[in-house]
């Protein structure tokens, strides 16, 4: 029995406390915060686009941006849920109603645009691509900070978190370009804002495990 009891002995000797994971409410608002320090920090070097608060004293512009930001926010809480072994799967749905109140948004301005413009509100301008750049580049570092904090899921569920990551940092990168970046119609914006966020999200679920596998976690 000494033999037995002397490595046991030694295994507790070096046990390291687990600490704990924060809940999902307060990992979200840590990186809420995040996000939105960096989203004001790249806003102050352009500084606010004019007209910012005529257009969004309108109703349909108001929602649609608050429904941006609101699935930016739940699709966080979602992805701090799913991560988490032993949390329902049905988490990652929770965004989906924002999402689709944004969709309805862009529509409608698409619709508003061919009301007052006639066919020139579907000319798409391949210039006002530089928007979709603005949010991948702003997207991209949060996504990635979103999944180090999140890398204990890369041997639960990668590829949903890792779309859940990309589609919140996409959508907060979105509503946070729509604070600087002007003279798109309505069309442009539902082609790169939303073309963005959904061409981001889908590489990150087809690539989720060797996002995962790419940070370490999983592959230890």
């Amino acid at each position: 029995m000494t033999d037995t009891n002397l490595p046991i002995e030694q295994l507790a000797a070096r046990a390291q406390p687990v600490r704990r994971l924060a809940s999902p409410l307060h990992r979200t608002l840590l990186w809420v915060t995040l996000a939105t320090v960096m989203i004001a920090m790249i806003t102050s070097v352009y500084g606010l686009r004019s007209g910012l608060a005529s257009q969004l004293s309108a109703a349909p512009a108001l929602i649609e941006w608050i429904a941006s930001v609101l699935t930016g926010l739940l699709a966080a809480y979602a992805v701090f849920q799913i991560s988490v072994p032993g949390r329902s799967l049905a988490w990652m749905w929770l965004p989906l109603p924002a999402l689709l109140l944004w969709l309805s948004g862009l529509g409608w301005g698409c619709m508003q645009d061919y009301a007052r413009m006639g066919r020139e509100a579907f000319l798409v301008e391949l210039v006002s691509s530089e928007c979709a750049v603005a949010i991948t580049m702003t997207s991209i570092p949060l996504g990635l900070l979103m999944l180090v904090m999140v890398r204990h899921a890369g041997v639960v569920r990668p590829a949903p978190t890792a779309m859940l990551a990309a589609l919140s940092a996409a959508a907060l990168s979105a509503a946070g370009v729509s604070l600087y970046h002007s003279g798109e119609s309505a069309l442009m914006v539902l082609l790169w804002h939303l073309g963005a966020v959904v061409a981001l999200s889908l590489a990150c679920l087809a690539f989720g495990r060797p996002l995962f596998s790419w940070i370490g976690y999983a592959k230890r």
